[in-house]
């Protein structure tokens, strides 16, 4: 059974960004892509990571790693491809997810900001939906909440109706979150145990004392961050390499195949495995995009105000920045794989198919 919905704060900001008009069916574009709806204020987004910021408006849409900011007073909603509604408040960024193939979770990595979001209920098995910063993860399937993440890097997660599972980057604490229920992890990666959520979110009041936390602790959270960030691309770089010695098998197999030696069973083992790695190294780019972001964000605050430390971030800012283009390319060579390439192998050898592919497996797999 389902909780029932907490009134108040968010009535009130559905109503003030404009979602009672998404209400009714949205006609919706390709699968690979969310759809933008009700833009108020100055919305800019990039659809290609590497390319330039433009004017988003209502029907704009957006592929995989899409990224959206919002200025003063300007607020943007987001329509899934199963129907799942989301929205960011002033001063917000973010990069999209579609849930292109149902396997990955679709969402968004939250860099700063506010978000609410109501997501279509899937069944079970199915991927389900997450909202990552750069310290936690909300990952839901069916239910309505909303998620903060301040300058400092804490997030908070109050939930409206149904039930969130939180995460903690640090720790892996999972906290089960229902309806009338909050839970805040702070900018070193922990969760707080949760709480009865009040009437009254107060969240300017959050983001401000947030804000103050920064200037006094900036440098402190920013290493910590920075030091968990050496870890994850780590276990990136394990998995890159993981992946590469498994496309060399998968080619020597279908080689073997070619000549006429049986290699069916191994060659489907080591698709399913190389599909395994390639999510994980998907969710680990998620994961960094969050950390990126919060550190571009740390340089943006730090060069606009004058308080200890501010001068040190900013150069942390900058580091970070540049480490982060370079992996960046090496995390989208290795998620560059053809999913329809390796289910359609993968379906062909389910069916007992005895052909097999004349172009070779880097050419049918990585096409």
């Amino acid at each position: 059974m389902r909780s029932r919905a907490r009134p108040g704060a968010f009535a009130t900001f559905v109503a003030a960004c404009g979602l009672a008009g998404l209400s009714a069916p949205v006609a919706l574009a390709a699968d690979s892509v969310v759809v933008l709806r009700k833009v108020v204020g100055r919305v800019e987004v990039r659809p290609d990571p590497k390319g330039d910021w433009i004017a988003g408006s209502d029907g704009t849409t957006l592929p995989d790693n899409g990224r959206v900011r919002t200025g003063a007073a300007a607020s943007v909603a987001f329509i899934f491809p199963d129907g799942s509604e989301s929205r960011v408040a002033e001063r917000a960024e973010l990069v999209v997810h579609p849930d292109r193939e149902k396997k990955q979770p679709s969402g968004v990595v939250l860099f700063f900001g506010r978000l609410w979001a109501k997501v279509a209920h899937r069944g079970e098995g199915s991927a389900g939906f997450e909202v990552k910063s750069a310290n936690a993860v909300a990952g839901v399937r069916g239910t309505e909440f909303e998620v903060g993440v301040a300058d400092d890097g804490s997030t908070r997660v109050i939930v409206s109706d149904g039930r969130v599972a939180v995460s903690a980057d640090a720790d892996d604490k999972e906290v089960d979150v229902g309806a009338g229920y909050e839970v805040e992890g702070d900018g070193q990666g922990h969760l707080r145990s949760r709480s009865k959520a009040g009437p009254d979110p107060k969240w300017a009041t959050w983001f401000s004392e947030r804000a103050k936390a920064l200037e006094k602790r900036g440098v402190e959270v920013a290493k910590n961050l920075n030091g968990r960030l050496d870890r994850r691309r780590a276990k990136v770089e394990k998995l890159l390499a993981e992946q590469k010695s498994l496309r060399q098998e998968i080619e020597r197999l279908e080689r073997q195949a070619k000549m006429g030696r049986p290699a069916g069973t191994a060659l489907k083992t080591k698709l399913e495995a190389l599909e395994r790695v390639t999510a994980r190294i998907e969710d680990m780019k998620r994961r960094l995009d969050a950390a990126f972001g919060m550190f571009e964000r740390w340089g943006e605050v730090a060069g606009a105000g004058r308080f200890p430390g501010a001068a040190t971030l900013r150069a942390m800012s900058v580091d970070v920045g540049k480490i982060a283009r370079d992996f960046a390319d090496m995390i989208e060579e290795g998620t560059d794989l053809s999913e329809e390439g390796m289910e359609d192998m993968m379906e062909d050898m389910g069916k007992g198919k005895r052909d097999r592919p004349t172009r070779g497996a880097d050419e049918e797999l990585f096409r």
